[in-house]
């Protein structure tokens, strides 16, 4: 057939726009207008260092926007508040270095975490105050030095702090605490580690009197930035930490840092309860052993990629997972008042109640009601135990420990009549402190749960579905039985 002159100059024309269509359909999300993203100095997320504006937050949004292909410009704002109402009130912005919380959640839109942290009381090691205040001790301190308006501080607010000195900025704050202004400050860790390097020793001159909450920093968006830009940037995000490149970034400012110290794409709490997940060696490095954590490992091991577990207080991570997205917890027991917080994962583990007491001191309970009557018993805080003793009318707990060891500890100690503790850990906490095991007395076992991974209710369902249908094939193929056994030798698997 042949082809006219006026037909070939429209299949040309034709070609040309179909290669402009083309051209534009790339993942790119370039804009007229571009991002502005606010910072705050707050070294070593975010600060300016020979004219740039650089820092951990910092390099690894930018990178992140970089590979989603985002227009932005970052400004340095002169204190928090502004940077924090601008992103609120403005359009086509961005925050960095802001903690993500429960009460911040509805408020922006979100990617990350950009890194992560804790939240610490540090004092000097030279004021004689020491390591093991707790909750009670910190709260009993003349002063603590807070920068009005941080994350660090509101969550002491809520937790009913009444000793804080408010500052505008936190070289103020850090400030008052090296000048002897106020006995203690509170900061998150990384921050103070990279405020006083070359100054100070990080770990020979401050004692952390107490730790209250696992920090994750987030980009937060103004509500107008669409869905597609946040949702690309989230997704280079997780390349960058499944690549180590934001390992590498955290070691521009911290050369000896590991991945234990970043945020993961699943950030997956446990804590110390033997067997089932402890740690061995350093806080800042732990070697995180357990029977939960093996066959959490093992669970893992056939996806495609695998999450670090982070080791923290059980009060800490189990209010977090409440509200952080992609998080999870173990080994928690699936009981009827927690069945609506969190998605479940499991069973992993038997987790049996009994009541404890010493052998020395006579004490003989066989009923509930004659448990009642006790002058105390010990638990661990905000643990199903504690959950099953307050739903059972008891008033003689001592639920100030924030850790089995803990309370163990108060029993060992006289300060309680009784313990109500997990079978399975009891033998631990005899070699953990030396304690012969005939000293201790089971009176009688009360409650039987089953210990799972629970996952925030905001974690995409299909994660949890692929974790359980992992686990159900290692319990049909056998590994779950072998990792069990090797653990609870003819123990009944949960």
């Amino acid at each position: 057939m042949k082809i006219s002159a006026r037909m070939k100059i429209f299949v040309s024309l034709l070609l040309l726009l179909s290669a402009f269509l083309w051209g534009c359909s790339d993942s790119s999300h370039h804009t007229s207008t571009p991002l502005t993203i606010s910072v705050v100095e707050m070294s070593p997320n975010s600060f300016t260092q020979n004219g740039e504006i650089v820092g951990i937050d910092v390099d690894t949004a930018t990178a992140a926007m970089d590979d989603a292909g985002v227009d932005y410009v970052v400004e340095m704002e002169q204190n928090s508040t502004v940077a924090y109402d601008n992103t609120l009130n403005g359009s086509n912005r961005a925050l960095l270095g802001i903690g993500y919380s429960a009460e911040r959640q509805d408020l922006f839109k979100w990617a990350g975490p950009t890194s992560s942290s804790g939240y610490y009381v540090f004092a000097k090691k030279n004021s004689g105050l020491g390591s093991t205040l707790g909750l009670d001790g910190t709260k009993a301190l003349d002063s603590i030095a807070v920068v009005t308006g941080w994350l660090e501080t509101t969550s002491l607010e809520d937790l009913g702090f009444d000793n804080l000195v408010y500052y505008a900025t936190y070289d103020e704050a850090v400030a008052a605490l090296l000048d002897g202004d106020v006995q203690a400050l509170a900061s998150d860790g990384k921050q103070l580690a990279y405020k006083v390097q070359g100054q100070f020793s990080f770990s020979d001159d401050f004692d952390v009197c107490f730790g209250y909450t696992s920090a994750f920093y987030y980009i937060a968006f103004s509500k107008d930035v669409s869905d597609e830009v946040v949702a690309a940037v989230q997704a280079s995000l997780d390349d960058l930490i499944k690549t180590n490149e934001t390992l590498a970034i955290l070691q521009r400012y911290f050369p000896d840092a590991n991945e234990t110290m970043l945020p993961d794409v699943l950030q997956l709490f446990t804590e110390v309860a033997p067997p089932f997940n402890y740690y061995s060696g350093s806080i800042v490095d732990p070697d995180i052993q357990g029977s939960s954590v093996e066959i959490v490992d093992a669970i893992q091991s056939r996806n495609d990629y695998a999450s670090n577990v982070k080791i923290t207080g059980w009060i800490d991570a189990y209010a977090t997972v409440q509200y952080l997205p992609n998080s999870a917890l173990f080994t928690t027991a699936r009981t009827a008042e927690r069945e609506g917080l969190f998605q479940w994962v499991g069973p992993i583990a038997t987790l049996r109640g009994s009541f404890y007491t010493l052998r020395d001191s006579g004490i003989t309970i066989t009923t509930l009601e004659q448990a009642k009557a006790l002058g105390s018993i010990a638990t661990p805080s905000n643990w199903y135990t504690h959950d099953y003793l307050l739903a059972n009318g008891f008033d003689n707990i001592v639920a100030t420990s924030f850790s089995p060891l803990d309370a163990f500890n108060q029993l060992l100690n006289g300060e309680v009549d009784a313990l109500f503790m997990y079978d399975e850990g009891i033998n631990w906490l005899c070699d953990a402190t030396s304690t012969p095991t005939e000293d201790i007395v089971k009176q009688f076992e009360e409650t039987y749960d089953e210990g799972y991974v629970a996952f925030s209710l905001t974690t995409p369902t299909s994660t949890v579905e692929q974790w359980q249908q992992n686990l159900d094939a290692m319990k049909q193929d056998g590994t779950f039985e072998g990792i069990w056994q090797s653990w609870f030798n003819g123990s009944e698997l949960p």
